[in-house]
């Protein structure tokens, strides 16, 4: 499988949005309650990463297979964490997942990271989603104090905080 990274562009909103909203409902069908996932519809996935793009809020690079984008990763420089860029979404075609699409983005990211040398990566992961731990772990990320919760339909959805620390 010959994939490539870019950097995202404006004309890829369509392709990343639609993504987002396959990808979600895959991986937390199950984990979150259903009206919180389908709330995220194509049309709001569009806008918000229209606007993202257009803000340049976070880096945006791409995977891409064939003239099609099959999976996406963002980051930013944190906010909480000193020298280290926050992991903002990782997302694929599920089609493309447990085919390395997912350790090149985040070997990508890595590479990123030492050249601006960045010694944290720093991402939250749902409390429940075991695949996304285990990938996580895979690449060397840990639990770390912090987590984020929010309330829906009386329904607490956690995402705890996992970090990796590299050698610069």
């Amino acid at each position: 499988m010959a994939v490539t990274l870019r950097k995202a562009q404006r004309d890829d909103v369509d392709e990343i949005a639609s993504i987002h909203v396959d990808s979600w409902k895959a991986a937390f069908t199950g984990r979150m309650p259903d009206n919180y996932i389908d709330s995220y519809t194509l049309p709001r996935r569009v806008t918000e990463w229209h606007q993202l793009l257009t803000n340049n809020a976070e880096t945006v690079v791409v995977a891409e297979f064939g003239g099609r984008v099959i999976g996406f990763l963002s980051f930013k420089i944190s906010q909480t964490h000193e020298n280290a860029f926050e992991l903002s979404k990782l997302y694929l075609c599920p089609s493309s997942y447990r085919k390395g699409v997912g350790n090149l983005l985040m070997n990508h990211l890595d590479k990123e990271a030492k050249s601006n040398h960045i010694n944290l990566i720093a991402l939250y992961v749902l409390d429940n989603n075991d695949a996304s731990i285990r990938f996580y772990t895979k690449q060397g990320f840990e639990f770390a104090e912090g987590a984020v919760s929010t309330e829906f339909e009386g329904e607490v959805i956690l995402d705890r905080l996992m970090v990796k620390r590299l050698s610069t």
